[in-house]
């Protein structure tokens, strides 16, 4: 999985005024009870009339637009995936789905072998073939500065050309997640990005996807338009443009006043002015994970299980969402998403008396002090999550000085080093891929400060990433969720809703789990 869906930041999104718009009906208003999408949507059909433009404003602007090098799902990600196509597809509910590639199939257990769509041209006139995905793939992995991990994930070994539209990726070692992983790894035409400049393509991406790049002011508007030759049909959407609003009061008054037609990164509790007369609010529960992090030192409390589960017992979860997240969201069992998720585990419940017991076994009936670093600004009231969650660890004797860091330091002096407090604040993003979501936990997984190291779940996290049939897998992955659920190397917490404000012209989206925004539709007509 790319490093830049876990973490790292910074991104963009610009805009302009407003293009036509159909009538569409009202949604109802979400309930932080629901763990799904919150509101219905309609699809577009061949009679529903063309879209002039789509606004959108988020957080965040993007610094570059070299596909590699890009940072987070809002708006780099959401910028990335209308101007460059992949191999297969995420859908919404992120199902693998062919895309450049229509079939794949198993050689052996170090060969995987891919037949590509034919017929599809890059906007420069440049063919896709084979060429193109080895030279992508390549690049992938060569680029300095490169944040796309897909050559390290899958341990490739080489890329090789079959004929003009097959290609042979062969790995070091089996890679059960390969397809899950050219998810994420946008084709580039080969002769384009050989023969240009990094710095020039870091302003002027090319690539086959349903959008082509019309206009980007730093710091200002970034324009999308249509690329009517599409392979998969006319866009419905004529023009996109992301704009860069940080202010969240400034982006809901746009939205409102007609003035833009879908605002991201809307905070919990001010969510809710997003639903008007003419605008709607969206809600979807993600597929990140929050928790807290709890290191593995001999000779400190968290060397001893019954401390870390006592942990575990301490902390109200339900309170937390409440008093922070409005109400939206709850306590997981599994760090793993489903489908893939232990049904079994059930979440950790408050037991303040549980975990004062557990304490007492352990040796320490007083408590003990301990430090909890935690990001700032990173994720909503971050800071004010672990200072609660420290208060809520002060009531069974566990005082916890709370230290906060500037995300940029927190990554490069805290995680990327594994050298956090002992206890740490983290989110996890995941596309549903249940060896991927399993890696979180394992001992060499890059973002994993905990240092639990467990041999047999080691061993299973082996035998898992090498055994390609579905059942075995899943039985492997009940054991190992299972093993880590008792050892609790975090303190599980719980996966925090995404919010959007839309306009009635965008009656026909739907949010994702991954946090990925994509206005892409066919108008119903061949390109």
């Amino acid at each position: 999985m790319r490093i830049r869906y876990n973490f790292l930041t910074l991104g963009l999104i610009l805009v302009l005024a407003v293009g036509g718009c159909s009538k569409v009906s009202k949604k109802a208003t979400p309930s932080p009870t629901d763990t799904a999408l919150v509101t219905e949507q309609t699809t577009p059909t061949e009679e529903t009339e063309r879209i002039g433009q789509v606004v959108v404003l988020t957080e965040r602007e993007p610094i570059t637009l070299d596909p590699y090098r890009m940072v987070s799902p809002s708006p780099d990600d959401s910028i990335a995936v209308h101007l460059w196509d992949t191999l297969v597809w995420l859908d919404d509910d992120l199902a693998l789905k062919p895309h450049l590639a229509e079939s794949w199939w198993l050689v052996n257990d170090l060969t995987w072998e891919l037949e590509l769509r034919q017929g599809i041209t890059f906007q420069n006139g440049e063919p896709f073939d084979a060429r193109a995905v080895k030279s992508s793939l390549e690049r992938a992995a060569r680029l300095e500065g490169s944040l796309e991990t897909f050559a390290t994930d899958v341990a490739l070994q080489s890329v090789e050309i079959v004929d003009d539209y097959t290609v042979r990726v062969r790995t070091t070692k089996p890679a059960v997640s390969l397809i899950y992983e050219l998810a994420s790894v946008e084709i580039l035409p080969p002769i384009y990005y050989a023969q240009t400049s990094l710095e020039d393509l870091a302003r002027n991406p090319v690539g086959s996807g349903p959008y082509q790049l019309a206009g980007w002011d730093p710091g200002g508007r970034l324009v999308l338009e249509a690329n009517d030759d599409y392979w998969q049909g006319v866009p419905l959407v004529r023009t996109i443009v992301f704009e860069a609003e940080n202010d969240v009061s400034q982006r809901l008054t746009r939205l409102v006043d007609g003035d833009t037609d879908l605002v991201a990164d809307l905070p919990p509790d001010q969510s809710g002015a997003a639903d008007t007369e003419r605008t709607q609010l969206l809600a979807i529960e993600s597929t990140r994970r929050l928790f807290v992090g709890l290191r593995f030192q001999e000779d400190t409390p968290l060397a001893d299980r019954r401390v870390r589960q006592a942990l575990n017992y301490a902390v109200d979860v339900q309170a937390l969402v409440s008093e922070f997240h409005a109400g939206y969201g709850q306590r997981y069992g599994s760090w793993v998403n489903p489908p893939n998720a232990d049904p079994a585990l059930s979440p950790w419940p408050y037991d303040p008396a549980k975990a004062r017991d557990l304490l007492s076994q352990a040796g320490y009936p007083d408590g003990f002090e301990i430090a909890m670093d935690t990001p700032v600004g990173r994720y909503y009231q971050d800071q004010e999550i672990a200072k609660a969650i420290a208060a809520q660890l002060a009531k069974v004797g566990v005082t916890t000085i709370v230290q906060p860091r500037e995300w940029s330091v927190y990554v490069s002096e805290r995680l990327i080093p594994k050298d956090t407090a002992p206890l740490f604040l983290l989110s996890l993003m995941s596309w549903g891929d249940g060896p991927e979501d399993m890696r979180n936990l394992a001992y060499d997984f890059p973002f994993n400060p905990t240092l639990w190291y467990n041999e047999e779940f080691e061993q299973l996290i082996g035998e898992i990433e090498q055994t390609f049939n579905s059942r075995l897998r899943q039985n492997l992955q009940l054991r190992a969720q299972a093993i880590a659920y008792d050892e609790a190397p975090w303190i599980w917490l719980w996966r925090p809703y995404l919010f959007y404000g839309a306009s009635e012209k965008l009656d026909w989206w739907q949010p994702r789990p991954d946090g990925l925004i994509y206005l892409y539709a066919s108008l119903g007509l061949e390109g």
